[in-house]
């Protein structure tokens, strides 16, 4: 009865992400309706999602997405991220590499609609080595993801390490493999194949200038990693302070009018990621106080299936359902972490990174990606051609995650 009840509640979460509702909003309908089916009091999930909304975990991760939105928005528009584009489309001498950088460099940035943004150059240096619609399609997805395995500004590491109970930098030094094997994987059944033409470098007179134009455009993400690191401080407010710093260095260095934070906050901010991060925190925290995870977790030992497969496949069907990392995360981590880490006791490094990628490699798979959809409708390509490089770079990655549990 418990897996019943929670397969309820799962399928009314697809149902309404179906018809597009925000996931948010879906993940408090379903702690209520955990409530109800459980007997949970409504009272209690009240009181639940009350203590949730204020816990500085839930407010210190929702200051921070909101802060690490407002600098992709700066660079955005100082169109420090084109500069970064037009140096390395100067000093990178194989177009073999430049076609892969450009979307892995925009993707150190979690901007809405990423994809969209490298797209129109790789198509430009695709065309110049003749790849075909769907591997331009496969290498602009794929290598702009690369990074969310293990990049610590990245919103839905930050919810994956809050679920694990982890901090960021831990979780990331468990999946740092992950990241590598995305990249060998992008490189194998992306890259390998297209012409080795050379790209239309700067004679080797100009690197210099074409480096320094390079720093300039990506010195803001390297502040902020380094500060988080470096800073003397408490890890849990290191984040916060160091983009606080680089914002305003980033406003005054750029002369930017302090009102146009305003605008950036009133019109560019995708506040329904900051809904999502309360509604997920919420979610867990009823699911766990009701009662809900020991019954399903109790069931699922006693059906004998075996537990590395329930820590990838829990995951993995809930991304390939929602095309939502931050849905992959909410839903299968709270439902398997007791599983591997019982109370009182942390995620080993392997589970960890496991569980992530059974997590991400399900959304990577979706169909409703966002960033899949859009981009395979930029490039008027097919699906099959796309899930036939999709298929094979998750293998790699699903293999070096069993590596890492075994290990």
């Amino acid at each position: 009865m418990p897996l019943i009840k929670l397969g309820i509640i799962f399928a009314g979460v697809i149902l309404l992400l179906s018809r597009r509702w925000n996931l948010g909003a879906v993940l408090l309908l379903a702690s209520a309706a955990v409530g109800l089916l459980f007997n949970y009091p409504l009272s209690a999930v009240g009181r639940d999602a009350l203590l949730a909304s204020v816990d500085l975990l839930t407010l210190r991760l929702a200051i921070s997405i909101v802060l690490i939105m407002v600098l992709s928005e700066l660079l955005r528009e100082t169109a420090s991220l084109q500069g970064v584009v037009e140096a390395l489309q100067d000093l990178i001498p194989s177009g073999r590499l430049v076609i892969a950088a450009l979307p892995a460099l925009v993707g150190l940035l979690p901007m809405v609609g990423g994809a969209m943004f490298s797209a129109p150059m790789v198509n430009e240096i695709g065309d110049r080595f003749n790849v075909d619609r769907g591997r331009k399609t496969f290498i602009n997805y794929w290598f702009r993801h690369i990074w969310e395995y293990v990049f610590p500004l990245y919103p839905s590491m930050m919810l994956a390490a809050a679920l694990l109970d982890l901090a960021t930098f831990q979780l990331a030094r468990a999946t740092w493999p992950l990241t590598a094997a995305a990249v060998a994987g992008g490189v194998i059944f992306g890259l390998v194949g297209i012409q080795r033409r050379p790209n239309n470098a700067t004679p080797s007179s100009a690197h210099l200038g074409k480096v320094r134009a390079l720093a300039t455009s990506i010195w803001p993400i390297g502040l902020v990693i380094i500060l988080s690191l470096a800073l003397p401080l408490d890890e849990r407010a290191t984040l916060i302070i160091s983009l606080v710093v680089t914002i305003t260095l980033v406003m005054i260095l750029k002369r930017i009018e302090w009102r146009a934070l305003g605008r950036i906050l009133h019109k560019r901010i995708p506040w329904e990621t900051v809904v999502v991060l309360f509604g997920a925190l919420i979610f867990r925290r009823v699911l766990d106080s009701s009662g809900a995870i020991s019954s399903v977790s109790e069931t699922l030992v006693r059906s004998q299936v075996p537990l590395v497969l329930i820590a990838f496949l829990v995951p993995f069907i809930a991304g390939l359902l929602t095309g939502l990392s931050h849905a992959a995360f909410s839903i299968g981590f709270p439902v398997v972490l007791p599983l591997v880490a019982p109370q009182g006791t942390a995620i080993a490094p392997g589970w960890a990174a496991w569980m992530m990628a059974g997590a991400f490699l399900g959304v990577m798979c979706s169909p409703l990606h966002l960033c899949l959809s859009l981009t395979r409708l930029y490039f008027e390509a097919e699906w099959v051609p796309i899930y036939r490089r999709i298929g094979p770079s998750t293998l790699v990655v699903a293999a070096t995650a069993a590596v890492c549990l075994v290990s």
